[in-house]
């Protein structure tokens, strides 16, 4: 039969998961590797069900049982510490940490608006970022590591809620020196047969290649790279085209004055960007403060405007 448990115990557990072993955990939240081990089987005992595998020199790894309560735990010591905080009488200001995840393609332009303006007006919380690809952020919502996320709307998953904020249109980026690079509108059948540098990220390759197949193309990918620095960097050398979604005001690149952003004339998919929390999941004071921040932004075009013509 299960017994009692601790939060503490829970807080040490998820801080096992997160660091992959007893003893990296141990050193990070300044605990005796055998007080932990201690913690962490009374934790087991309490529950009744392993959550841990050892592997002697090799950390440790959760149990399915493990990967469930990981989830359940992140939420419930969140909501216990803005218990903590209210009954502290500190309800009138939001305080604690608060995770925040962005796509990495996004957060050039989104994590700074936000970070400023939620220092401004809310001095008292701690924000901590992580800028992911899309795979890790949903899985980083749907596990609980991340309380609120920044991404695009490119997969459906029963674990996640999303919220559209705004959409932007792909578009083409070529070599100034491009035969096509004076034209204001291209076709992507206009470049067929030029090397294609692909943004190759989860979710965004299959974006890409799906505009491709839309109008029956399959482009000649020559380069592949999971940051869009490096394909506009091959695009300014002369390499490469390259296709986008997120658009800089300044079509900024390790050389802007070599590229030239061109739209694409036919109908081709938007991407909205969304905002993304797990599903059936209370919203908690500090992700309503950061979420109506993040709205107030969007409303009054202060992150829209960091991007070019969309």
């Amino acid at each position: 039969m299960a017994g009692t448990y601790t939060l503490r115990q829970l807080e040490y557990f998820v801080a096992v998961a997160e660091a992959g072993s007893v003893t990296a955990a141990a050193q990070q939240i300044h605990l005796s590797q055998s007080a932990l081990s201690t913690a962490l089987a009374e934790l087991e005992r309490a529950l009744d069900v392993q959550l841990l595998l050892r592997h002697h020199a090799r950390g440790v790894s959760l149990t399915p049982a493990g990967e469930q309560l990981l989830t359940g735990s992140r939420r419930l010591l969140r909501e216990a510490a803005e218990l903590a905080d209210e009954a502290r009488g500190l309800g009138k200001d939001v305080t604690g940490t608060f995770h925040l995840a962005c796509f990495g393609v996004l957060a050039p332009y989104v994590l700074p608006e936000v970070l400023a303006a939620v220092a401004a007006r809310l001095p008292m919380l701690e924000v901590t970022t992580s800028e992911v690809d899309l795979a890790e952020l949903v899985e980083g919502i749907g596990n609980g590591r991340f309380e609120l996320a920044i991404g695009y709307d490119l997969t459906s998953d029963p674990r996640l809620e999303t919220t559209r904020l705004y959409s932007l249109r792909p578009y083409v980026l070529l070599p100034r020196t491009h035969r096509l690079a004076g034209r204001k509108r291209i076709k992507l059948a206009d470049l067929a047969d030029d090397p294609l540098a692909l943004l190759d990220l989860p979710y965004s390759r299959e974006y890409f290649a799906g505009l491709f197949q839309a109008v029956g193309l399959h482009p000649t990918i020559r380069y592949r790279s999971t940051s869009t620095e490096t394909c506009r960097a091959l695009v300014a050398r002369g390499l490469a085209y390259t296709v986008l979604n997120a658009r800089p005001r300044d079509d900024g690149s390790l050389d802007h004055q070599a590229v030239v952003p061109v739209a694409i004339s036919h109908e081709a998919a938007s991407l909205d960007v969304v905002l993304i929390k797990a599903a059936g999941v209370r919203p908690t004071r500090r992700m309503s403060a950061v979420r109506e921040i993040v709205d107030d932004l969007v409303a009054t075009g202060s992150i829209a405007s960091m991007f070019g013509d969309n």
